[in-house]
């Protein structure tokens, strides 16, 4: 009887084992930093242009659609971009291709711009980073226009979900376009914000699809400003992420968060490696 009950016992501690032990890899966090730091950056060229020249209207690149203020003869309508199931919009991001992107720790990180923002003529335009080449270090998030809005867009390139734990940040009077020190619409230049949404869509309000983190008030322009830390909660479990700002925002240091390892490539059989 005893053996019986040692291979009983045995079992149960076995089983305990194995349960600890899955649920302690389940709950392992794999972290990886996206620092802006030593990244080629690949995409649209206007590294040449000024951050002015940059957000002035060029002749045929906004051809798909009229800007918002545009009068429209007698029983015209104004364009509307439309997605079809499963596409994207024109120079959505998401593919790295139709904007300044990088590839950092597994992850594509690319700019996206939106114009027109709550509107049946929002769209995106071709977007990049500040400054283009990034060989400052970090991204200069800065405000473009009551209805526009520059971004970050990230993504893991194996596919697997991820999680958004923190960021390093500091508040600028607008560094980019000193002439322009206010915020998008439904927010106030006095108080800032960190915006983060799970997806966006340029013709619907920006409140109503990013959480909105306050960061505090814009303090000047000194590039020997003091970052901070902002914690994130709430953003797990991700197959993309939408991260911006209602006014002047440098960003660096984000930290992404798995709950399982990357896909791995399965291992050659045996009558593979003969």
């Amino acid at each position: 009887m005893e053996w019986r009950w040692l291979l009983v016992t045995w079992g149960l501690v076995g089983a305990v084992g194995m349960t600890f032990a899955a649920r302690t890899a389940f709950a392992q966090r794999f972290e990886y930093v996206i620092t802006f730091g030593n990244v080629v950056v690949h995409g649209v060229d206007r590294a040449s242009e000024t951050p002015e020249m940059a957000h002035q209207e060029i002749v045929g690149l906004d051809s798909l659609l009229p800007p918002a203020s545009s009068p429209l003869a007698p029983g015209q309508s104004p364009k509307v971009t439309m997605r079809s199931p499963g596409s994207l919009l024109p120079f959505e991001p998401g593919q790295g291709l139709a904007n300044a992107s990088f590839r950092q720790e597994g992850f594509l990180v690319e700019a996206f711009w939106a114009k027109n923002t709550a509107s049946h003529e929002g769209a995106f335009k071709p977007s990049h980073f500040h400054p283009a080449d990034l060989s400052s270090g970090f991204e200069a998030q800065h405000f473009a226009g009551p209805n526009e809005l520059h971004g970050i867009y990230i993504r893991s390139l194996d596919g697997t979900r991820f999680g958004l734990k923190s960021l390093r940040y500091r508040l600028t009077r607008n560094r980019q376009i000193p002439r322009k020190p206010f915020s998008i619409d439904g927010f106030s230049t006095f108080d800032v914000q960190v915006l983060i949404a799970r997806s966006f869509d340029p013709r619907d309000r920006i409140p109503s699809q990013f959480t909105a983190f306050p960061v505090g008030i814009p303090l000047g322009n000194d590039i020997n400003l003091p970052w901070a830390t902002l914690r994130i909660f709430g953003f797990e479990l991700l197959d993309q992420l939408y991260l911006t700002s209602s006014a002047s925002v440098d960003f660096a240091n984000i930290v992404l968060t798995r709950r399982e390892p990357p896909l791995a490539v399965p291992e050659p059989q045996e009558k593979d490696k003969q």
